[in-house]
């Protein structure tokens, strides 16, 4: 059976809040899953490189089912949607991985994560702080998202 998915406006930082109150509020045979997508970037402190996790979509969670969600609560603010893309990205529990890439002649090239073979959704790289933006569709629209991409090697 062909899952229905829906957007969720919430505040930005209230991800989790949020994806917990909707949990909360539906039936669940009707509610299969309440995401939160996140993302692993690299940050610097303490003289070394740590890995961090962060909402990918800062305001926003999805919800699925596999018919139509009915609320005990009547909420207003569930958008019918396509399945969201950055599923395809992530590889367990919606978080999507960092990637490492080189960039050879001017082109970038990612050996490993989940950026691997889609080079063309690549919009910009920030090689100090470790992070990609990518172009992603999301409400019949592309948004513009942060992801982690490591260029550990640059050959002209």
């Amino acid at each position: 059976m062909k899952k229905i998915w829906y957007l969720v406006r919430c505040p930005q930082g209230d991800e989790a809040d949020y994806a917990q109150k909707y949990q909360e509020l539906a039936d669940q045979k009707e509610l299969q899953e309440v995401v939160c997508f996140a993302y692993h970037r690299m940050i610097r402190y303490g003289g070394s490189w740590h890995l961090e996790r962060r909402t990918l979509l800062p305001g926003y969670i999805f919800l699925s089912g596999a018919k139509d969600i009915k609320l005990k609560e009547n909420v207003e603010s569930l958008i019918p949607c396509d399945p969201p893309y950055l599923k395809d990205l992530c590889q367990e529990d919606n978080l999507v991985a960092m990637s490492k890439g080189v960039i050879r002649d001017g082109k970038t090239i990612v050996v490993s994560g989940p950026l691997k073979g889609r080079e063309k959704l690549i919009r910009r790289i920030d090689r100090h702080k470790r992070t990609a933006q990518i172009e992603v569709p999301l409400e019949g629209r592309t948004a513009q998202v942060t992801v982690g991409l490591e260029i550990y090697e640059k050959q002209d």
